[in-house]
């Protein structure tokens, strides 16, 4: 194992955080946030172990979240956002845009477009309605590593999840 995941936080250590986030904010800025990050452990609501069999099943599908400005971002604080999985040639990539909002703070997003690949030629392109806004689901911003290595977050469910930058 890669001796950088030893520093991941344990489930104690994020609720620790979590608790500051509530109380404090986060500190996550917009710019901190810009980048590829790949799914590694997720917590199901309510409970304090990993979820092995889908952390598992989503880092063999490589389940990865991308941040980028939006060419749209007003003010620098709107995302271009994908969420991906692969599974050998065949990739399925949900595109839209997310949103930071409050001290925390919490990144609201939405999909509007389904694209599914076979290796680069495009089998689908499909959009998606956007949800009404008060729908929206979002990440509740946990806390940022040390070197912006790792990301912890809720999810509007109530699970946990932690991403490791790629």
């Amino acid at each position: 194992m890669n001796s950088e995941f030893y520093k991941l936080p344990q489930f104690n250590k994020i609720i620790d955080l979590e608790k500051f986030a509530n109380k404090s904010g986060s500190g996550i800025s917009y710019e901190r946030l810009i980048g590829c990050w790949n799914l590694r452990y997720v917590w199901k609501k309510g409970t304090k172990k990993v979820d092995n069999i889908s952390s598992s099943f989503l880092q063999i599908l490589s389940a990865s979240l991308q941040l980028s400005k939006s060419d749209s971002a007003d003010e620098n604080q709107g995302y271009a956002i994908q969420n991906s999985i692969k599974f050998g040639l065949l990739s399925i990539v949900f595109k839209g845009e997310g949103f930071l909002k409050g001290k925390r703070p919490v990144l609201f997003f939405y999909f509007n477009k389904v694209v599914i690949s076979i290796s680069k030629l495009n089998i689908l392109k499909k959009d998606i309605e956007k949800p009404d806004t008060k729908k929206l689901p979002f990440f509740a911003l946990i806390a940022l590593g040390e070197d912006n290595k790792w990301l912890c977050a809720r999810g509007k469910g109530g699970g946990l999840a932690l991403w490791i930058r790629s």
